[in-house]
């Protein structure tokens, strides 16, 4: 096993649980890559990781005391993982990564298929370790790697290819009664966002026939759809014809009205606005907006942009709910864009609640990135 020893100073936040030490942390490192024990340095050891001399993010911890990273590890973090996911049903993130204690690793379950997400070189390398034990706890008929951004800005090179089994052409996503068919081209790009589960039930919880929705950024139509059956008008847009298609399958196969319109939403958002209509609920599910924090005054920017046209065609007493899969974009940074925009249009806003990711996505308290998924539901309150 390799060696990695901290500069003076450094250790205690790794006795903190924080599993990653980067290279300029280090004041022994070894030059090639591997397996790697990591010392204090008056000389404890404080865990075991996957040392990668070519990453800024130098050693990830996968334990953090001293041992083994062998079949038997992997097979004890997965069975704890899946015991952290009982009654969620079959349909859920099975690896979060850090927050399960497995650096790298990203699994999505979908009944019997998994979606693998592998994003960095150290979970790459260890794969022969945790391939076995995944499929065995899991009993998966098939798993499919697929690439990310995360693993190019490593290096990591990876094709979309099955790690075992036969993946369907179609996967088929249940949630709460909902079947969507999405075809596995697409799939391997955007897979599902199954961190957005708990506010959709919540969403569709406060619906009623009375209710008009607006969907933006609407994917496959979750949240849409979830509307439409509560007898609610509903209108996806999305400027991916093949997710609006899934969309459109699914409200037909389930004798649901949805209406669909494609195209980039700030423009969308302009056209309704210029046919005079008006929305109860506004939900705005952005995709990554800001991948460094170099990228975060940008991103403000346009999410001012954005909910100053969605306050526009919001009604006074209903709703905004806007979310960001940001970890650089904080919660206050929402707050920050909501008031801006409050501004800009005369409008005053409450807010009604702030939600974050579900279980399956674990928190994890002293891992600061392991905390993405915000949530904010703002209400235009005139006090008339």
């Amino acid at each position: 096993m390799l060696k990695a020893v901290l500069l003076p100073g450094k250790e205690k936040k790794v006795q903190n649980f924080y599993p990653t030490v980067y290279a300029d942390e280090l004041a022994e490192a070894p030059r090639e890559a591997g397996v790697a024990r990591l010392y204090s340095a008056a000389g404890e050891v404080l865990g075991v990781g996957y040392h990668d001399p070519n990453a800024r993010a130098a050693l990830r911890l996968f334990r953090f005391d001293d041992g083994p990273l062998d079949a038997a590890f992997f097979r004890a973090r997965l069975a704890a993982a899946e015991w952290r996911r009982r009654g969620l049903g079959p349909h859920h993130r099975l690896v979060h990564a850090e927050a399960d204690g497995l650096p790298g690793l990203v699994v999505d379950r979908f009944d019997a298929v998994l979606l693998v997400q592998v994003r960095t070189r150290g979970a790459w390398a260890l794969r022969e370790r945790w391939l076995g034990p995944l499929r065995a706890i899991t009993g998966a008929r098939s798993a499919l790697l697929v690439p990310t951004e995360h693993a190019r800005k490593e290096g990591l090179r990876l094709d979309r290819a099955p790690l075992w089994g036969e993946p369907p052409e179609t996967l088929a996503v249940e949630e709460d009664g909902l079947v969507f068919e999405i075809p596995l081209a697409l799939a391997q790009t955007k897979g599902y966002y199954l961190d957005q589960r708990e506010n959709r039930r919540r969403f569709e919880a406060g619906l009623g026939p009375e209710d008009r929705v607006l969907d933006v950024f609407a994917y496959v139509g979750a949240f849409a759809l979830r509307a439409a059956r509560r007898g609610a008008s509903a209108l996806a847009v999305d400027k991916d014809l093949a997710a609006l298609a899934v969309a459109d399958r699914t409200a037909r196969r389930l004798g649901l009205s949805l209406d669909l319109r494609r195209g980039e939403a700030r423009s969308v958002l302009a056209e309704l606005a210029a046919e005079g209509r008006r929305f109860t609920r506004v939900v705005l599910d952005p995709p990554a907006l800001a991948k460094s924090p170099r990228d975060v005054p940008r991103a403000k920017r346009y999410l001012v942009a954005l909910l100053t046209e969605a306050f526009r065609l919001t009604e006074p007493g209903g709703e905004v709910w806007l979310s960001s899969c940001s970890y650089y974009l904080k919660e206050a940074d929402l707050l920050e864009a909501a008031r801006r925009a409050g501004a800009d249009t005369g409008t005053r806003l409450a807010v009604a609640a702030v939600h974050h990711q579900p279980a399956d996505h674990p928190w994890i308290l002293q891992v600061p990135e392991t905390l993405y998924l915000k949530t904010v539901v703002l209400r235009p309150d005139p006090l008339k």
